[in-house]
């Protein structure tokens, strides 16, 4: 068996990648020339699990289907940037690993993001959101960023190619991830207030859950058991900032205050579209609790296993 992470040079793909490789699976990587040297830590964790890394000028179907993949992992994302280069990565690219999955008869499992239900018409802020029983109807799903929209245009892709696919594919809808391999920029400034002790309250719960639970659920997605679904996978725990924040505080045994900070929440609203300002404040704004009508009898890792998992692996620097 062998799967293939399409830009899985990454925090998620480093992780997904592991549990593949712990269940006994063959795993190549795929990513742009140059993007070793720009993560040189995850390509040599990567090399230490046997990964094998295939680099490429361009991400063409030809490429991809002469890796021979049972199953093709989409994990290219952008969370800023203008419509067109967030559209490439979220859609145009993902339209080459749809055609060679569909001449090898692979599976396809494409990793979007929970922002790509945008605002659900009709629900309320704080409402528990499941998985829609139409895919993304347009007349119920409002997007705001592009994030959102382009993510949303890469999931109705996928359900588009369900007959050349032959239903065997799946989306997986990720909350905000937690976890080793934590190096973007959230997670950079979390470890910089945690130093300062300084943890701010925003007053709304973010949509959190463990990296290595995703790359669980991906997994399982490989393996055939959500053939034809799209999976919110967002963990039921609901903490503020400065919860993680404190938590860290509490396992490193540092004293560290509280600062009020919701009022900032206001100035999201003028965050352009392709900001990841413009995800989060919509996402917050909503503070929707995101759950799985397929993932109900799972065990998610908590808050504390999150922090403590990101702590041990920063100990080294946040850097990829």
């Amino acid at each position: 068996m062998v799967d293939v992470l399409v830009g899985g040079l990454g925090f998620l793909g480093v992780n997904i990648a592991r549990v593949l490789v712990e269940s006994g699976r063959r795993v190549l990587v795929t990513g742009r020339r140059g993007s070793e040297a720009k993560r040189p830590r995850i390509a040599k964790t990567l090399r230490d699990l046997g990964v094998e890394i295939k680099l490429t000028d361009n991400i063409e179907a030809a490429f991809l289907e002469s890796l021979g993949g049972d199953n093709y992992y989409y994990l290219v994302g952008a969370v800023s940037g203008g419509y067109e280069a967030q559209r490439r990565a979220h859609v145009d690219l993902l339209g080459e690993a749809l055609e060679a999955a569909s001449k090898l008869g692979s599976r396809l499992v494409y990793t979007s993001s929970i922002g790509a239900l945008g605002e659900v018409v009709g629900v309320k802020p704080g409402s528990v959101v499941y998985e829609e029983e139409a895919h993304l109807d347009p007349f119920k799903h409002r997007h705001h960023s592009y994030h959102e929209v382009t993510k949303a245009e890469g999931e109705r892709l996928v359900v588009s190619r369900n007959p050349q696919l032959k239903g065997r594919w799946c989306i997986i809808r990720p909350g905000l991830l937690v976890g080793p391999w934590g190096y973007h920029l959230e997670w950079k400034l979390y470890k910089l207030l945690l130093d300062l002790r300084i943890a701010p309250r925003l007053g709304r719960g973010l949509p959190v859950v463990h990296v290595l639970d995703v790359a669980e659920v991906a997994l399982e997605a490989g393996e055939g058991f959500y053939d034809g679904l799209w999976l919110n996978v967002v963990s039921p725990y609901y903490p503020d900032f400065s919860d993680l924040i404190l938590e860290g505080c509490r396992q490193l045994s540092r004293r560290c205050i509280t600062v009020p900070v919701g009022w900032t929440l206001a100035i999201g609203s003028l965050a352009p579209r392709g900001s990841p300002l413009a995800l989060s404040w919509n996402l917050l704004r909503l503070s929707y609790r995101y759950s799985s009508k397929h993932l109900r009898e799972r065990r998610w890792r908590d808050v504390e296993a999150m922090v403590r998992d990101f702590l041990e692996w920063a100990r080294g620097g946040v850097r990829p």
